[in-house]
């Protein structure tokens, strides 16, 4: 297949990001199909031709006129490197014979940072190289403060990705224009890429956030997502996976609970936790993290030491009312909430978060909201860190912006109530409960 080959001649220098046959005709089909005039299409860091390739495979298909037209001279490919010039060339050039087309050299040796340009479709994965960091990679300084100077988004958060992310809006038709990019997933959301998006939604809106996960890339683990803007200029709002906006956008209608129902009152050791905390022998019942599943609560796994701290040594221990008063206990560690009721009571550390209920508010019908299934969905929405693959969290800030459904459920809050008592004593279904809990959210 073409791609394949182009693949083998795009895997050579840093930054280089191949993009899979699925992804490139799945980014051209959402910038594409909206069109009806043959668009002029561009595609500034082009490499091997991944995407351009895809856009015309996709024309083949549903546009077949469009492809005479690109070759003509309405498509455009840039890159820095001549070998991936030549390589992009030669794809495109085999995909036209096996059209019966014939090819007009469609990329050139141009630095896409550099250029101007106004078209009516622009498609990239820009190469994804950071110079900010443990792992920055170098750059001058001079060159440094120049994309700086030039484009805002790199001033946020320095890396090539950025500026071309910024380039290719720029490059983009305004007032018809449509824009799709490959790019890292943390760029949805981060506060740093904050300016990145600003830069880019000043000039379009959002219409589609595309998560394709993990290891979507050979050889690259971070999470990569596909984005697509069209006319009009949106908010600064992150970019949210389709999929995510829409469940949030119908969940959003039910308030958090106080925020007092929710405390990080778990004992901190500081620079004490050898001094104060031990597996076995004297000392209060001390509960962590692990300690905690869905549903129950096991015995304390350690013990919190009564002793006075040498100068030097700090540590944090609530008083006694602030575990004790705790209806409902959460693991920290975990990308959802995982609850237990706090029952008997026992001392907990800071890897545990303390639920303290909330007025006219069954502690049964927390626990099973809290461990649902839709909750778990809505927390990884509104907060992606929760989806990270080392030590995901749930946060106290996570905890107070939940939306909980109350008394407007009707019926299914005594029902849920019920099926969280029945899983407590053993003979509930889970599942049950999941199904409840989602048609109190999602009616």
């Amino acid at each position: 297949m073409l791609h394949d080959a182009a693949a083998r001649l795009h895997a050579r220098g840093p930054g280089r990001v191949f993009t899979p046959r699925e992804s490139a005709l799945r980014l051209a089909q959402l910038v594409l199909e909206t069109l009806e005039a043959p668009p002029t299409v561009l595609d500034p860091a082009c490499g091997a031709g991944a995407l351009l390739l895809g856009a015309m495979e996709w024309a083949a298909s549903e546009r077949p006129e469009w492809v005479a037209y690109w070759l003509g001279g309405g498509m455009a490919g840039w890159d820095i490197e001549e070998d991936c010039v030549r390589a992009c060339n030669d794809v495109l050039s085999a995909a036209a014979a096996g059209l019966g087309l014939p090819y007009g050299e469609v990329a050139a040796v141009r630095d896409g940072l550099a250029a101007t340009g106004d078209y009516d479709a622009v498609l990239a994965n820009p190469p994804w190289i950071s110079y900010s960091g443990r792992h920055a990679n170098e750059l001058p300084p001079a060159r440094r403060a120049e994309l700086a100077a030039r484009f805002p988004a790199f001033a946020g958060w320095p890396a090539l990705h950025t500026a071309f992310a910024e380039q290719c809006a720029r490059l983009t038709r305004q007032g018809g224009g449509r824009l799709g990019l490959v790019l890292p997933m943390q760029m949805a959301d981060l506060a740093g890429y904050g300016p990145a998006r600003r830069a880019i939604t000043s000039r379009f809106t959002l219409e589609h956030a595309i998560e394709l996960g993990e290891d979507h890339f050979d050889g690259v683990t971070e999470p990569t997502g596909l984005f697509v803007f069209g006319a009009g200029s949106g908010t600064e709002r992150p970019w949210l996976p389709d999929e995510d906006a829409a469940l949030l956008a119908r969940v959003r209608r039910f308030k958090p609970l106080p925020g007092e129902s929710f405390a990080d009152v778990g004992v901190h050791t500081g620079n004490a936790a050898q001094l104060i905390v031990a597996r076995e022998g004297d000392g209060r019942p001390l509960r962590v993290g692990r300690d905690i599943e869905p549903f129950r609560l096991a015995q304390p796994s350690h013990r919190l030491l009564d002793v006075e701290l040498p100068e030097g040594r700090y540590a944090r221990v609530a008083g006694e009312a602030r575990y004790r008063d705790a209806t409902i206990v959460l693991r920290q560690t975990a990308s959802r909430p995982i609850a237990a009721k706090h029952e008997p009571w026992a001392y907990f550390r800071n890897s545990v978060l303390a639920c303290y209920g909330a007025p006219e508010h069954d502690v049964d019908y927390l626990l099973g909201v809290l461990n649902s299934d839709v909750v778990a969905r809505i927390h990884r929405a509104m907060f992606r860190d929760a989806r990270q693959r080392s030590f995901p969290q749930v946060k106290i800030s996570h905890l107070r912006a939940l939306p909980v459904p109350g008394g407007e459920v009707g019926h299914l809050y005594g029902q849920i109530a019920g099926a969280s008592r029945a899983i407590q004593a053993g003979r509930g279904d889970p599942a049950e409960l999941n199904v409840l809990v989602e048609r109190a959210y999602l009616a």
